[in-house]
C-alpha cells in the first residue's frame, strides 16, 4: 500500500496524504492486525507466550551486547585516561610519585608515560626508553603493569628494576622484593604467552628481536645501585657500558676498532669515583688506551707493526 501511494504521489508531484488516504490506510491496518490476532488466538496461548519471551530475550541480549561494546567508549568519554610523561636528560635522574603512591626512580636518558589518575582496572604505565626502578604500592584489586618494548611486567605490589634502552639488545627485569610476572606483550599490551615468574634476586632478559628469554640470578642491590649514583656491571659488553656512562655523564663514546665493543666487563664503581677514574680503570683492566677531549671519549687498542 505504501509503495502504491508513493507511485501515485510521484506521478502527481504531491507528497502529502489526503484525509481519505489516511482513513483508508488506517482501516486497512486495523483489519490486518485484527486478522493476525485472530490467527494467533487459534494457534494457542503458549505459542504466543513463547514468541514473546524469545523476542524479549533477543532484545535484552542485543541491548546488553551493545552496552558491553559501547561501555568502554562511553567510559572513555565520561572518565578519560589522561597521560603524563616524565623525561630525564643525560646526566640527570628523577624521582616520581604516582597517583596510587607508587615511587618510580628514572635513570638518566629515560622516558616514562603514566596516567595522572589510575581510573581503570589495571594500573598500566609504559617505559618508553631507558631504565627505571619501581617501588609499587600494593593493591589486590588493581595489578600494576609496565610495558617496555615488547615485554609486559605485572605485579600487585613489589619492587623491581627494568632496563630497556633501545640501544641494548635485551630488555632486563630484576626483582628486589615480592613476585613479578614477565612475558612478551601483545599489540594490545596483554600477555602474548604464558608469563615467567621472578622472585627476589632473579633476572629475566628478553631479546628485542627474537623475543627469546633467559632467567638468571642477579644481585638486585647492585643492579639498582644507580639510584644512589653507583654503577655495577656484570659481564657486560663494553658497548653497553659506554651507553650507561654516556647517559650518566653526558658524554659521547667512540670505538676506533669495532671489535672493542664486544669486550666483556665486570666492575663496580660508587658515587665517589670520578669519571676520569672510571675511564682509567676500564682502560687499564682491558689493555686499552683512550682519549678524552671535551665531551668525547674514544677507546682504542694500540697495534704493533
Amino acid at each position: 500500500m505504501l509503495n502504491a501511494w508513493f507511485d501515485r504521489a510521484s506521478e502527481a508531484g504531491q507528497w502529502s496524504w489526503t484525509e481519505n488516504e489516511k482513513l483508508d490506510f488506517g482501516n486497512a491496518l486495523k483489519n490486518r492486525i485484527g486478522a493476525r490476532l485472530a490467527e494467533n488466538q487459534r494457534t494457542g496461548y503458549f505459542s504466543r507466550m513463547a514468541f514473546r519471551v524469545a523476542a524479549s530475550v533477543i532484545v535484552v541480549s542485543g541491548l546488553c551486547l551493545i552496552a558491553w561494546q559501547k561501555g568502554a567508549a562511553i567510559r572513555d568519554v565520561l572518565d578519560p585516561v589522561v597521560y603524563a610523561q616524565s623525561v630525564t636528560e643525560t646526566g640527570k635522574r628523577a624521582k616520581i610519585k604516582l597517583q596510587d603512591g607508587t615511587i618510580v626512580f628514572l635513570n638518566a636518558g629515560s622516558k616514562l608515560k603514566y596516567p595522572e589518575k589510575f581510573n581503570r582496572d589495571v594500573r598500566q604505565v609504559e617505559l618508553l626508553e631507558g631504565e627505571a626502578f619501581f617501588d609499587v604500592a600494593h593493591d589486590d584489586e588493581k595489578p600494576f603493569v609496565v610495558i617496555s618494548g615488547k615485554s609486559r611486567t605485572q605485579v600487585l605490589g613489589t619492587s623491581f628494576n627494568i632496563r630497556s634502552y633501545t640501544a641494548f639488545e635485551d630488555i632486563e627485569v630484576t626483582v628486589a622484593s615480592g613476585k613479578v610476572a614477565v612475558a612478551k606483550a601483545s599489540a594490545q599490551g596483554n600477555f602474548a604467552e604464558k608469563p615467567m615468574f621472578l622472585l627476589p634476586n632473579e633476572r629475566l632478559s628478553m631479546n628485542r628481536k627474537t623475543g627469546k628469554v633467559l632467567k638468571s640470578h642477579a644481585n638486585a642491590l647492585d643492579v639498582s645501585g644507580w639510584v644512589d649514583g653507583n654503577l655495577s656491571f656484570n659481564n657486560e659488553s663494553l658497548k653497553n657500558v659506554a651507553t650507561v656512562l654516556q647517559n650518566t655523564y653526558n658524554v659521547a663514546f667512540n670505538f676506533k676498532q669495532k671489535e672493542l665493543e664486544k669486550i666483556r666487563l665486570s666492575a663496580s664503581f660508587d658515587n665517589k669515583d670520578s669519571f676520569n677514574e672510571i675511564l682509567f680503570a676500564i682502560a687499564k683492566s682491558n689493555g686499552l688506551t683512550y682519549t678524552y677531549k671535551g665531551d668525547k671519549v674514544q677507546f682504542y687498542k694500540k697495534t704493533n707493526y
